[in-house]
């Protein structure tokens, strides 16, 4: 009776073997393929043209030549005001004339001879229009090395041709670059077509970078300057001193939360039916981090240490904000006027818009 178990087990095993191996590892055999007779034309008739553009030709004693395994270079529009043709074959973008721009072929020369100053990259005018330079040799370094032992060691130097092409009516400036010359520091390799494109394209991409940058800084002053800060001291609609901005209720709160953030206001609670918060004011304290890297200045809030509420009430100018203590009391004039003038650069360093 005590061999009934293991018997009935192997026998289940032989039934079921089949099941046991996945089907793609049972070897199959070759499926035999037929070659296709050759269509028989009728008598009279002609066969029609195969196209011959697809046809591999024969090359048995042709050199095996190097296949070079890297991505291939895009030139990266990353400016607002600039486009890359479809199809295009050079290592050129298109700018296009901007707000931010004014006369658009000085505005590019003018980064690209800044871009050659910050890089300590001579670049020379070889032309009387000003339309062609030619830079001076241009380094690629790579990092060589392990740890503390890491050195970035020059590999390779390229000279290239920085061409303006504007259009006749000024409002598009084409940017082409060319290479001129190459040289590797340890040995005398020469560059295929495609790495002589991708040296050409990767100095364009920075060229651009250059412009794209210049303009979003004069993108950031414009919105700066454009951006007014309503933020007064007033007084709210019961006739007690308060703030007082052109913003809605519901812009003002959410600002106000940007405004509480790493200021030293720690909102404990809120109140959205009734437009409250509950506060708690600490001086903030500079951490040694913030003193080693040089944070931003911290700007001091004329308040003691301690709970507060903000209550903020629809206004005909837009919004007031009653500043009060714990217990409810709304601060003096005075108060409200210190407070106002710390809170104000608080609202501009940290572009708030209150």
């Amino acid at each position: 009776m005590q061999y009934w178990i293991p018997a009935s087990l192997v026998a289940s095993l032989f039934i079921s073997g089949c099941s046991l191996f996945p089907e793609d590892v049972v070897e199959q055999s070759p499926v035999e393929t037929k070659p296709l007779a050759e269509l028989k034309v009728p008598a009279g008739l002609a066969a029609a043209k195969k196209p011959a553009q697809f046809d591999i030709p024969p090359a048995p004693n042709a050199p095996v030549t190097e296949v070079e395994l890297k991505s291939p270079m895009q030139v990266l529009a990353l400016a607002t005001n600039s486009r890359v043709e479809e199809e295009e074959k050079e290592a050129r973008i298109w700018f296009e004339r901007s707000e931010f721009t004014g006369e658009l072929l000085p505005y590019l020369k003018t980064n690209v001879l800044d871009f050659g100053k910050e890089k300590q990259i001579e670049i020379t005018q070889k032309d009387q229009q000003g339309l062609v330079f030619e830079t001076g040799w241009v380094s690629r370094f790579e990092e060589e090395g392990f740890w503390l032992w890491k050195d970035m060691v020059e590999k390779e130097q390229s000279r290239f041709l920085v061409v303006f092409e504007p259009k006749t009516h000024g409002r598009t400036v084409g940017l082409r670059v060319q290479l001129l010359e190459h040289r590797y520091i340890d040995n005398d390799a020469k560059l295929s077509a495609i790495a002589q494109k991708r040296e050409e394209v990767y100095f364009l991409n920075r060229l651009v970078d250059k412009v794209a940058t210049v303009e979003l800084a004069q993108i950031k002053q414009k919105k700066a300057q454009s951006r007014q800060i309503t933020l007064t001291t007033g007084f709210d609609a019961e006739g007690n001193a308060a703030m007082l901005t052109g913003q809605s209720i519901d812009a003002a709160w959410p600002q106000l939360e940007l405004l509480f953030e790493q200021n030293g206001f720690v909102v404990n609670d809120l109140d959205r039916t009734k437009y409250t918060f509950f506060l708690t004011y600490q001086e903030p304290e500079s951490g040694f981090w913030d003193s080693l890297w040089g944070g931003e200045e911290t700007i001091k809030v004329p308040l003691t240490p301690g709970n507060y509420q903000l209550v903020l009430t629809k206004s005909e100018v837009g919004t007031s904000l009653s500043w009060r203590d714990s217990e409810g009391k709304v601060m003096s004039a005075e108060q409200v006027s210190a407070l106002h003038q710390a809170l104000v650069q608080i609202i501009k360093r940290d572009n708030i818009e209150l």
